[in-house]
């Protein structure tokens, strides 16, 4: 009778588990163009999700951004989802805007879906010691 509890209590977790899970890979790719100051470059990010709950419309993904001159970042971010906009912050570290040094950075994220998959996307890099790096780009979601 226990073991019949126990997969019982198993599979229902299985089940809760499971489908926060994503069936397909979320990724998603941006390119576009970063300004720090005066000085503007090209460049692009590639998203992965980590987390997405399967009715709240929050999300986990962990960011790679790339600047055509060598600037990154890496970073983690959470996004929430109301209608068509969507808002979002994260910690993580790299060098936009600061050539030749690697330092802690936070980005806060600011997007607005214009089609199925695509989305118009904002990006503020900022920390202390480091200037500020803006990111405007195209984001397609796979």
């Amino acid at each position: 009778m226990r073991w019949r509890a126990f997969l019982a209590a198993s599979l229902c977790a299985a089940a809760v588990f499971g489908s926060a899970a994503a069936a397909r890979a979320d990724v998603s790719v941006d390119a576009g163009a970063f300004v720090t100051g005066s000085k503007s470059d090209v460049g692009g990010l590639l998203s992965v999700g980590i987390y997405k709950p399967p009715v709240i419309p929050l999300g986990g993904e962990i960011t790679a951004a790339v600047q055509a001159t060598g600037g990154y970042a890496a970073t983690a971010d959470f996004r929430v989802t109301a209608a068509s906009t969507t808002l979002g912050a994260g910690i993580g570290f790299g060098s936009l805007g600061t050539p030749g040094g690697t330092r802690a950075l936070y980005d806060v994220i600011l997007a607005q879906s214009v089609a199925p998959h695509f989305a118009v996307e904002a990006r503020v890099y900022f920390g202390s010691a480091r200037p500020t790096t803006v990111f405007a780009g195209l984001r397609l979601s796979l």
